[in-house]
């Protein structure tokens, strides 16, 4: 019983560090796009829906809030 159960809760540690790690890509790749200057392409993005550049503009856009 004991083994098992060892068994199982390291089959959850690896699947929630792998979740994890895809995460820290995901973003590491986004802070590179940013870095370089280059913003992500949105299709719905037009120059009547821009907002006005102020910092919670800027967080909405960079961090999806």
């Amino acid at each position: 019983m004991s083994n098992n159960l060892n068994t199982l809760i390291g089959k959850i540690k690896d699947s929630a560090v792998a979740r994890c790690r895809e995460r820290i890509e995901l973003a590491a790749d986004k802070a590179r796009e940013v870095l370089n200057g280059k913003k992500p392409e949105d299709p719905n993005d037009s120059p009547s829906k821009k907002e006005p550049p102020g910092m919670t503009s800027c967080l909405k856009r960079q961090h999806g809030l």
